[in-house]
């Protein structure tokens, strides 16, 4: 029970959210929330061990891990909507307060496309002639 209580506050704790949210917005590549998690749990475990004298580094690393990779999802999915607000333009004017239209680009409109931005994807035989040919060139080099 002291485990869940402990989730709970680690994942309610504003410093991990800054850590998970500072790897967020720096991090682009593949897996975003395991990647986001994983390291602010090692940052903010370190930083424990490093603040406290009888804190075992280790001590809590399960559940601050749990913590920290629902903070990651949540500030992933916050990321990207904020993100695709700006890039559609949906987002509404200083002062103008929340609307529907918002809430739409957040989780997208019923039965149509996602409010979020697609990700274009090279097919995997294009992807292969693609590679077949690169090495080919460099074969002839």
């Amino acid at each position: 029970m002291a485990t869940l209580s402990f989730v709970l506050a680690a994942f309610l704790d504003p410093i991990q959210a800054g850590i998970v949210l500072a790897v967020v917005l720096v991090h682009r590549g593949a897996l975003p929330v395991i990647v986001a998690g994983v390291v602010a749990a090692v940052i903010s475990e370190t930083i424990m061990a490093l603040a406290a004298d009888d804190y075992v580094w280790g001590e809590f690393v399960a559940p601050r891990l749990v913590s920290s990779l629902m903070q990651a999802a949540v500030l992933c999915w916050v990321a990207r909507w904020v993100r695709s607000l700006r890039t559609d333009g949906s987002a509404a004017p200083t002062g103008a307060g929340g609307s529907a239209g918002n809430a739409a680009a957040a989780f997208g409109p019923l039965g149509g496309r996602s409010g979020l931005p697609h990700i274009s994807r090279t097919p995997p035989l294009h992807a292969r002639g693609h590679l077949r040919r690169r090495v080919g060139k460099l074969r002839i080099r």
